[in-house]
């Protein structure tokens, strides 16, 4: 099994030499590359990305950017820094914006490659199955009530998909850049599959409403009807999520009422929730707070936790429009970072 890795750096001799290096395992790696986050969003999107290596200073889109994507819509995807631009608490941002691990330049190239073994390990350090029935092992999960990430590969199609589970209740799926029960339906209309259990999930919420068994009827019923192997109808995959209330994609509003239960969900009162809504005020504020972000290279601005002489606290998250949310003092600066870092 060749595992695809997505260096990304605006440095083209370094491109170059980890292209040529890595070559020689070919067996196992194949090594695309660009130089700048937007392009890697891009490839993250139409390609089976497994880990992703990245710099830190690039131009248009830059590395911590591209961490926060990958933490949200590629969340299974490891992401490895590799920065010539080492400052004081640069490694403990990158690792707070989601990364894997963290190199300074001039990179030794076999403790990255020692790193990138250890992270494909446990990927599969709940074991490989090959040829595998995924409906008979899903229901195995569901009764083992287990935690865990399962990367699923079409040995047909070469097409590799995610499925996240916590509990033994199914959260979520993603192939590229699709997700919820539209990607569940896909991966489960596979026949030949390898399966890679990773006995943890980095998901905590749902994206995919309804019980497992549900889902697999609906795949079942769709693979039979559809007379393939391959994939479902788009059309009828589309309904049934439209029946489940999937949630993709989501308005401000749904994003509002998403940071309202983080914040209960991990506080455990309802009531420490004084006020919460959109605040397109702010956005002027915030756009500057980014610049200067920028300026000494900190990295996007994704929120502002501020606490105020009255003991509440108040949180603003730097989305389009920005959410205001006023907490009271039940409600710790650790549980807002933790919503931050959810969200």
């Amino acid at each position: 099994m060749v595992r695809q890795i997505l260096v990304v750096d605006d440095n083209q001799p370094f491109l170059n030499l980890l292209h040529k290096l890595f070559s020689r395992r070919q067996d196992n790696y194949a090594i695309l590359t660009c130089n700048d986050g937007s392009k890697a969003i891009e490839y993250l999107k139409n390609n089976p990305i497994a880990m992703v290596v990245t710099d830190l200073q690039m131009p248009q889109v830059d590395g911590y950017a591209l961490l926060a994507k990958i933490r949200k819509f590629f969340p299974d995807v490891p992401a490895i820094v590799a920065t010539g631009y080492d400052k004081p608490k640069t490694r403990e941002a990158v690792m707070r914006y989601g990364a894997s691990a963290y190199f300074t330049k001039p990179l030794v190239v076999e403790k990255l490659k020692e790193t990138m073994d250890q992270l494909f390990a446990a990927q599969s350090g709940g074991g490989t199955l090959k040829n595998a029935s995924l409906e008979m092992f899903l229901q195995l999960i569901e009764m083992e009530s287990k935690t865990c990430t399962i990367r699923v590969f079409n040995e047909a199609t070469q097409e590799s998909g995610v499925l996240f589970f916590r509990d033994g209740d199914i959260l979520n799926a993603r192939i590229g850049a699709k997700n919820g029960s539209r990607a569940a339906y896909r991966i489960l209309s596979w026949e030949r599959v390898t399966l890679l259990i990773e006995n943890a999930c980095v998901l905590t919420r749902k994206g995919i409403q309804g019980e497992l068994q549900a889902i697999l009827l609906d795949a079942m019923r769709l693979k039979d009807e559809d007379g393939e192997t391959d994939v479902p109808c788009e059309k009828e995959a589309a309904s049934i999520q439209s029946q489940h209330k999937d949630a993709e994609p989501r308005s401000s509003l749904d994003d509002l009422t998403r940071l309202k239960r983080l914040v209960i969900n991990f506080c455990g009162s309802a009531d420490a929730i004084i006020d919460a809504r959109e605040e397109t005020g702010l956005t002027e504020m915030l756009s500057s707070l980014q610049m200067f972000g920028n300026i000494v290279g900190a990295g996007p601005l994704k929120a502002l936790i501020s606490d105020q002489s009255s003991g509440d606290r108040v949180l603003v998250m730097a989305s389009d429009p920005p959410l205001y949310l006023q907490a009271s003092q039940k409600v710790t600066r650790d549980v807002l970072v933790e919503t931050v870092l959810d969200f």
